[in-house]
């Protein structure tokens, strides 16, 4: 025998089964990325910073889910010249 929750709980199934939830109804403020702030990304060396997402890279490793871009380094001066 069916309980009142237990079709209740039926219904709202296959109601949001059958749904068509396009991206802008999601609840916002869901964030669905692994984070590992303070660690080394694996594939640019830089440190991956609080909010960055990262994904993990086998038994250890991380890296960012997107690189940030590199900044070019200065120039280096007192070298020989020539």
């Amino acid at each position: 025998m069916t309980t009142p929750q237990q079709f209740l709980i039926t219904a709202e199934s296959r109601i949001l089964a059958e749904a068509d939830i396009k991206e802008n109804e999601r609840p916002g403020g869901e964030d669905h990325s692994a984070h590992a702030p303070g660690r080394t990304c694996k594939a640019c060396g830089e440190i991956i910073e609080p909010g960055q997402a990262a994904r993990r890279r086998g038994e250890s490793d991380w890296a960012h889910d997107v690189c940030p871009p590199q900044q070019a380094q200065p120039p280096q001066r007192g070298g020989q010249s020539g």
